[in-house]
């Protein structure tokens, strides 16, 4: 087992290293009309990003700022309904009114 370990990975280190040119420009031939496949030819399934998507409909959220009597320096933010962008609008169990804002 100790000799046939080694001498499989010589082979094939030996195997890729003969092969590694076939990645290579293709030869033209008369008989072969086709050229042989390569990574860069290959365009099987691949994940590519399209603008097919609908677009996201607008989301609306309502930005209030956190009192000074509160311990906290992030604004508090909720859903809100379609609005004018910077009107006042008011978030359920938060103290004080806000401006309304788009979500990115």
């Amino acid at each position: 087992m100790r000799k046939l370990l080694p001498a499989l990975m010589f082979l094939t280190m030996s195997c890729a290293a003969a092969n590694a040119g076939s990645f290579s420009a293709p030869e033209i031939s008369a008989s072969r009309t086709t050229a042989p496949m390569s990574l860069i030819q290959y365009s099987g399934n691949s994940n590519t990003i399209t603008n097919d998507r609908p677009q996201r409909p607008q989301r609306y959220v309502c930005v209030v700022p956190p009192a000074q009597s509160d311990n906290r320096n992030r604004p508090y933010v909720c859903r809100a309904n379609p609005g004018r962008v910077g009107e006042t609008c008011r978030c359920s169990n938060v103290v004080g009114s806000g401006r309304l804002d788009l979500d990115d």
